[in-house]
C-alpha cells in the first residue's frame, strides 16, 4: 500500500477518536510517524520492510469503522488549527498531547495532496478542547500515580528558548528515578512534546512565537518538585543501562515493536529523537535515553 493510505487511515482515525476516545489518536500519530520515518530517510534503507510490517500491524489491529471522505477541504486549516491551538496553550494538561496531535497532523498534510476536511477540524477542535480540559495528568510518586497541581510549584532555573538542541541536552541531563519514568513515561512525553513545539514555532512562526513554551517548562517544573516527594531517589548510573538494547536504527528495535510498541510510543520516540537528531546536526550516536523511555 502507498503512503496516501496510511495518511488517510490517520486522519479518520483522528475523527472516529474524537466521537470515542481521545486517547485512541495515538495510533493516528503512530502511523504517521512511521510514514515520516520512512519519507524522510531517518533510518536505513534495510529496515523499511520491517517499519512496513509495523504499519501494517497497527492498521489491522485498530482498524477504522469508516474511510476518510476526502471532499471538499476546509479553508485556511493549518491556520484555523494553530489559533485554536494557541487560545489553549496557556495551562500544563494532558501531557502536550493537543500540540502533539496537531503538529503530527498538520506535518504529514504538509507533505501530501489529501484535503483536510471540516469534518476533520471539527474533530481535532474537539480534542484539543477535551485536552485542555482533562487536567495535568498524573506523575507517579513512591509507586503511586498522584495528581500535582502546577500552580505553585517552583520555578527550577533559567529557561532557554526550546530549539532541537536546547530540547535533546534537557532530555540526555535531566535526571529522574527509573521507577518513576515506568510509571507514567513523562520523560518520553517531554521527547514528544518537545519535538512538536519546536517544529511547530518553525513552520508557523506567525502564530505561536513563544506561546507553546510556558507549559511545557511548567511540567518540567513539576517534574523536578515530583523527584523531591520521591524516597527512592536512586537514579540509573550509565552502568545500568545496556546501551544500544534499544536502538531505532537496527532491526531488533523494529521486531521488538512488532511485539509491544506500547500504545505506539515505540514509533513516535524513535521519530522524534532521530527527527531532532536530523534538524539539529548532531549524529543520533547515543540511544541510553531509550533505554529510559520505553
Amino acid at each position: 500500500m502507498d503512503i496516501d493510505f496510511y495518511r488517510k487511515w490517520a486522519c479518520q482515525k483522528m475523527i472516529e477518536s474524537s466521537h470515542s476516545n481521545m486517547w485512541e489518536g495515538h495510533w493516528a500519530c503512530a502511523v504517521i510517524a512511521l510514514t515520516e520515518l520512512l519519507e524522510e530517510k531517518l533510518v536505513p534503507a534495510k529496515l523499511e520492510d520491517l517499519i512496513r510490517k509495523n504499519l501494517d500491524k497497527v492498521v489491522e489491529e485498530h482498524a477504522n469503522e469508516q474511510q476518510y471522505r476526502a471532499n471538499k477541504e476546509y479553508e485556511d486549516f493549518p491556520a484555523q488549527m494553530m489559533r485554536l491551538l494557541v487560545q489553549k496553550s496557556h495551562t500544563c494538561h494532558a501531557l502536550g498531547h493537543d500540540v502533539i496531535y496537531t503538529f503530527y497532523l498538520l506535518s504529514m498534510l504538509s507533505r501530501s495532496h489529501i484535503p483536510a476536511t471540516a469534518e476533520l477540524f471539527d474533530a481535532m477542535g474537539k480534542m484539543v478542547s477535551s485536552f485542555a480540559a482533562s487536567g495535568p495528568g498524573f506523575v507517579t510518586v513512591n509507586g503511586e500515580n498522584i495528581v500535582i497541581d502546577p500552580d505553585g510549584v517552583p520555578n527550577t532555573g533559567v529557561r532557554l528558548q526550546l530549539t532541537p538542541e536546547t530540547l535533546l541536552d534537557l532530555l540526555h541531563n535531566f535526571q529522574r528515578p527509573l521507577q518513576m519514568e515506568k510509571g507514567d513515561m513523562q520523560l518520553g512525553h517531554i521527547l514528544t512534546h518537545g519535538h512538536a513545539i519546536v517544529e511547530t514555532k518553525q513552520a508557523y512562526r506567525y502564530y505561536v512565537h513563544a506561546n507553546l513554551d510556558p507549559a511545557f517548562y511548567t511540567r518540567i517544573n513539576l517534574l523536578a518538585y515530583a523527584n523531591t516527594l520521591e524516597e527512592n531517589r536512586v537514579v540509573e548510573s550509565d552502568s545500568m543501562v545496556m546501551e544500544g538494547e534499544l536502538n531505532p536504527l537496527e532491526p531488533s528495535y523494529w521486531e521488538q515493536a512488532l511485539v509491544e510498541s506500547k500504545h505506539g510510543h515505540f514509533y513516535k520516540y524513535a521519530y522524534s529523537y532521530l527527527r531532532l537528531c536530523r534538524i539539529s546536526g548532531r549524529s543520533p550516536s547515543d540511544f541510553r535515553l531509550f533505554q529510559r523511555i520505553l
